[in-house]
């Protein structure tokens, strides 16, 4: 047979020079990136350097003025000095010379403002412009005094105004020559750290270019030996798919206008146990088993390709084979020529579906004769898609009344919704984990009669018809958990007798000694001294407090002192007794219809201690500051509810809790639930629906 020569595209896309394209291209501009880079830091640093340069000029023009007004300010005082002690004779020459410094200093001081920076150096500025001024007004008085020849006066006027002032113009030049010092040096040091930054940025912008051309070079040199190897590995594949093409699995023949065998492939002639040398004398009838299914008719024009055809073909060994697959009609000039004929072994899957089929047989046998009522439900309607015997007998429906009725229709007492949701969570589970569970619940189901039973249901998916259900296997325990609730009974009955003589003794035997004591403990208060009065007092509190300790215990334990309270005095004496306003803030509610219904001495007691259970578990574990109990009943349901808003827990992490366990337990002898609503850091909600 031969085998078409189709493009291969995968060579033509690997070929193609669009990788290198790209790599090329994100090298270049990379490249350009640092060079531009490079030049723009090129420039930064032309002109922090100029910057530079003219820092350096002004600071040196700053220090050499300040210090010229400094070494002025010291040769001026030197010329006054002169002045005063030198001869007579030389007065009018140094007159001239003090004077001209003068000019100097005002001169200098004029030059210094246009040069000084910052408020600090201004502000040492507008101080030596004002000291030059009291300094000059000193001056003139001394000049005058020494044009009378009062050198005395002039003496005592200079070291008692004018020296002063020039030691301080002194201290304020230093100042305002430091300041500019300090100022001007890190400037220096700012601008030489910008250039060293720039330098290193310069250094590394220029290592990177040479990474970058030396990884380019060597990039270029990989892609051409990729492209080198990826062609010879093409090569290679192209004549691996030609080889596997030709001994394909795939079952072809052809057959001539006459159904004859003109060419058989390998997996064929395997698979029909026949040799060239037979097929080439036989024709397609010929192996073709009894029951299959006609050929195609083939028309007598044009071109035809008939798909999903399936052949039931005989082995030379007598055992069928299945195949299924395509069928081409050939012509030549108009005129039908043959046929070519693509199939696959579809024998080991006709046998799995007989197999399949006899299976469920099999399990509609079972299924049909189980002592135990089954059914199966379509998880989207609800409905019930097949019902086994032991149901119809056990529920009293027929069966074609069970196939017009859905699961919610036998569980009266819960809302489509609770059965929609817990129908969800199994799908949800069953989807995420991929695996067949099996789930059990305890519901409540009723016969045609009216009649309430309590039954296990057992769940799990299963397909029928290739839908998806899920079948129920269903077990009446109601006996059994009469006997069960008659056993709880019982042991209930007994706990609360024991508590009740426990509670009773320390009533009325314990607290009766500790008020004898008390009472012979007081007729000795008038024979005590004031020095033990204090212990007297000590003594009487304290039996004062364990009375009201061991009564507030008796209560707890034998709440029948109140058979003739209401549930809600009950619950007020239970919180007074575990003093629960000392730690937290409770709030308690009973509806209209709570406080009015009547209910019996059996479920206010278990009621009673399930409030008790709950608080002492929120006492000991919550950590909370408020605590709401509500008490409500609602469409012949009494529930409770006890929240807090402490720190909460995961439920399903709870293992093995003898307080929960006794409240489930309480709950469940009258019929009722119990809920937890909790998670970490979120609270606790405890709710008890027990039906009235």
């Amino acid at each position: 047979m031969a085998i078409p020569k189709e493009p291969i595209k995968i060579k033509q896309e690997l070929q193609s020079p669009s990788s290198l394209w790209v790599l090329l291209l994100s090298y270049a501009a990379l490249f350009i990136l640092l060079v531009v880079l490079k030049n723009i830091q090129f420039w930064n640093m032309r002109e922090k350097s100029s910057i530079l340069v003219e820092t350096v000029s002004k600071s040196l023009s700053r220090r050499v003025s300040f210090t010229a007004s400094y070494n002025n300010n010291i040769s001026e005082q030197n010329s006054v000095l002169n002045l005063l002690y030198s001869p007579i004779s030389e007065k009018n020459k140094q007159v001239e010379e003090l004077i001209s410094k003068i000019k100097t200093s005002d001169s200098l001081l004029a030059v210094n403002a246009s040069l000084v920076q910052g408020t600090k150096e201004q502000s040492a500025t507008k101080e030596l412009l004002t000291l030059s001024k009291f300094k000059k007004d000193h001056l003139t008085s001394i000049l005058n005094l020494i044009d009378q020849n009062k050198y005395d006066e002039a003496i005592i006027n200079y070291e008692k105004n004018l020296s002063p002032l020039y030691r301080q113009l002194q201290l304020v030049n230093t100042e305002l020559l430091n300041s500019a010092d300090s100022k001007d040096n890190k400037q220096i040091k700012d601008n030489e750290d910008e250039i060293t930054n720039l330098s290193r940025s310069n250094f590394w912008i220029s290592g990177i270019l040479i990474i970058v051309m030396i990884s380019l070079g060597i990039n270029l040199i990989k892609i051409g030996k990729i492209n080198k190897r990826t062609t010879l590995e093409l090569k290679e594949s192209e004549r691996k798919y030609r080889t596997l093409t030709e001994q394909t699995n795939e079952i072809i023949k052809k057959c001539d206008a006459n159904g004859k065998f003109v060419f058989a492939n390998d997996s064929f002639k395997k698979r029909l146990e026949y040799s060239d040398e037979e097929l080439s004398g036989l024709s397609c009838s010929d192996i073709l088993d009894d029951e299959n299914q006609e050929f195609p008719h083939f028309p007598e024009k044009g071109e035809k390709v008939f798909t999903h055809i399936e052949n039931i073909f005989k082995s030379k060994s007598g055992k069928k084979i299945y195949l299924e697959g395509n069928i081409i009609a050939e012509y030549k000039n108009g005129v039908f020529a043959g046929t070519m004929g693509f199939f696959n072994d579809v024998t080991e899957k006709k046998q799995l579906e007989e197999s399949l089929i006899a299976s469920e047989l099999k399990f509609r046998t079972f299924f049909n004769v189980a002592p135990i009522p089954m059914w199966a439900f379509d998880p989207e309607t609800y409905k019930f898609v097949l019902v086994n015997k032991a149901a119809v007998s056990h529920y009293g429906f027929t069966e074609e009344e069970f196939l017009n009725k859905t699961v919610a229709d036998i569980r009266r007492e819960d809302d489509l919704s609770v059965i929609s949701n817990a129908i969800l969570k199994m799908k949800e589970d069953i989807d995420s984990s991929h695996q067949n569970k099996t789930y059990r619940h305890c519901v409540n189901h009723y016969k045609k009669s009216g009649e309430k039973i309590e039954v296990e249901i057992y769940t799990s998916p299963i397909k029928i018809d290739d839908k998806n259900c899920f079948l129920t296997i269903a077990l009446d325990v109601t006996e059994r958990n009469h006997y069960e609730n008659k056993i709880t009974k019982a042991i209930i009955k007994t706990q609360e007798d024991e508590r009740y003589e426990i509670g009773a003794e320390l009533h009325d035997n314990v607290c009766q000694i500790l008020a004898a004591v008390n009472m012979n403990l007081s007729r000795l208060k008038p024979a005590l001294n004031s020095s033990l009065m204090d212990l007297y007092c000590q003594s009487s509190d304290g039996i004062r407090m364990a009375t009201e300790e061991i009564r507030n215990l008796s209560h707890r334990l034998a709440p029948a002192f109140f058979e003739n309270t209401t549930l809600e005095e009950m619950f007020e004496g239970l919180l007074k007794s575990f003093n629960m306003k000392d730690t937290c803030r409770t709030l308690m509610y009973f509806d209209n219809c709570a406080k009015k219904y009547p209910l019996n001495h059996e479920v206010r007691l278990n009621l009673y201690r399930i409030l008790q259970e709950q608080l002492r578990n929120i006492i000991n574990y919550a950590d909370c500051t408020s605590i709401k109990i509500g008490v409500f009943v609602q469409n012949n349901k009494l529930t409770m509810r006890v929240a807090d808003n402490g720190k909460g827990f995961d439920p399903g992490q709870v293992k093995g809790g003898i307080g929960l366990a006794n409240m489930k337990r309480r709950s469940e002898l009258f019929s009722g639930k119990m809920h937890i609503n909790s998670s970490p850091g979120n609270g606790c909600e405890l709710l008890i629906i027990i039906p009235v």
